[in-house]
């Protein structure tokens, strides 16, 4: 343990607060870091630190236990939608102008949101798979970008890591709240990295999609499209965007409630149909379930699945 807190201060920090405040979590986190290798501390340790740092920009009383709260509080929001999805067996919402007052436009509750979001990239071990997937088998498709965009950039992890792998790469952030355009911007420096490489435009893709035709190298649309009322049309355009050869980084879910989810898949076929009848094909793809359930037994039940994929748009 003495070996741990010297490697990884901050996340021990964390996981002190979400022990002192959870005991559920406490043995969650247990568990996490006493089955972690490597390769999952190091990267975990640099989500809190650039996290924490990214925080402290925008709050400086920002600390450990706020990082900690944030967490709980996402979990808990993601708990009260997953009884009302087990009850009614929908999403909560239908309307992105409702999410977007409840959610989206509220900056002060945006903020801790991004946060509780971004933590869980570390402390769910499905969202932690996705990320390895994105580090691991997407990014180095892209090293040698030179253009790209996300659209609803969130916590910044994803996009901070796009510009560190892509050297030469310049981007374009489309999301419709300011606060998550200003969290990634602060993600992007506490990388160590010039934010400026990194364009933030304010804007409902829904609406427009500011990007000239055939101009991006690389694309991230990471747990974007479940949030969309206008999803599939969204999808649809955007391959008009892509330059010869580019390459989209692709999440979302399946029976995954949360409080600003709308468009609701239900099986993994639903998913690769979507992608399908929207113009793109799949390069490489993961799918993950919760405790190890088979892909097959979650489509046939009806449970959780995470569905990540590089695309390109089809010949």
């Amino acid at each position: 343990m003495t070996q741990l807190v010297e490697r990884a201060p901050n996340l021990i920090k964390v996981t002190e607060a979400i022990a002192a405040a959870s005991v559920f979590q406490k043995k969650a986190v247990k568990k996490l870091l006493e089955e972690a290798d490597g390769a999952y501390i190091e990267f975990a340790e640099s989500v809190c630190s650039r996290m924490l740092q990214a925080a402290r920009a925008q709050e400086a009383k920002a600390d450990h236990a706020f990082l900690a709260k944030a967490y709980l509080d996402y979990t808990k929001s993601i708990r009260t939608e997953e009884m009302y999805f087990a009850k009614e067996g929908r999403y909560r919402h239908a309307d992105f102008d409702l999410v977007y007052k409840n959610v989206y436009g509220r900056d002060d509750y945006m903020f801790e949101y991004v946060v509780g979001l971004g933590m869980t990239q570390i402390f769910w071990p499905n969202h932690y798979a996705i990320m390895r997937f994105y580090l691991d088998e997407f990014l180095p498709l892209a090293a040698r970008a030179r253009s790209g965009a996300e659209i609803g950039v969130g916590h910044g992890i994803f996009h901070a890591e796009l510009l560190r792998a892509a050297p030469q790469c310049r981007t374009v952030m489309l999301d419709i709240s300011p606060t998550s355009l200003a969290q990634t911007r602060r993600m992007v420096a506490a990388t160590g990295l010039d934010p400026e490489r990194a364009e933030p435009r304010n804007v409902d893709v829904q609406k427009e999609i500011p990007l000239p035709d055939g101009s991006l190298d690389v694309l991230l649309m990471g747990e974007l499209i479940e949030h969309l009322q206008e999803g599939e049309r969204v999808m649809g355009q955007i391959k008009a965007k892509m330059a010869p050869g580019g390459i989209c980084f692709f999440t979302t879910a399946a029976n995954a409630p949360a409080e600003d989810h709308i468009l609701l898949f239900r099986t993994s076929g639903e998913i690769r149909d979507f992608i399908n009848r929207t113009g793109w094909e799949v390069v490489r793809e993961y799918l993950g379930t919760l405790k190890g359930m088979s892909v097959d037994k979650a489509d046939a039940e009806g449970h959780n699945l995470n569905y990540a994929a590089a695309l390109r748009v089809k010949a």
